[in-house]
């Protein structure tokens, strides 16, 4: 009987042990964002000022099809080389990306007109 008790001790947590279902690995929200595709879309606006030390544009753009409707926002020159394309006051065309989590970057910009 002793034996039987002793068995059963060391068998019913070997056998609770191989039926736990394996747990997923959470994805962290980079691996995420990367994973999702990258929107773009076309737009008309004017350049309102440059930051060269954080590499931003802002923007009065009019509605972006299929990324946002009209607003005015600093965005992310990417390439940095945009930022010297055009200057404050400028009509623009720009292409803006949705990267995903809230990241919006120029990808292009043109002065209009000129």
């Amino acid at each position: 009987m002793t034996r039987f008790i002793l068995a059963l001790l060391i068998a019913v947590p070997l056998f609770a042990a191989c039926s736990k279902k394996e747990q997923p690995v959470p994805t962290s929200d980079s691996a995420k964002m990367s994973a999702g595709p990258v929107k773009e879309g076309h737009g008309k606006g004017i350049l309102k000022s440059i930051d060269t030390s954080g590499n931003t544009l802002l923007l009065d753009l009019g509605d972006v099809p299929g990324i946002m409707e009209p607003m005015t926002m600093s965005y992310v020159a990417d390439p940095p080389e945009l930022l010297s394309v055009a200057k404050a006051g400028d009509s623009v065309n720009v292409t803006i990306q949705d990267r995903g989590q809230g990241d919006y970057v120029v990808t292009a910009i043109a002065p209009i007109g000129k």
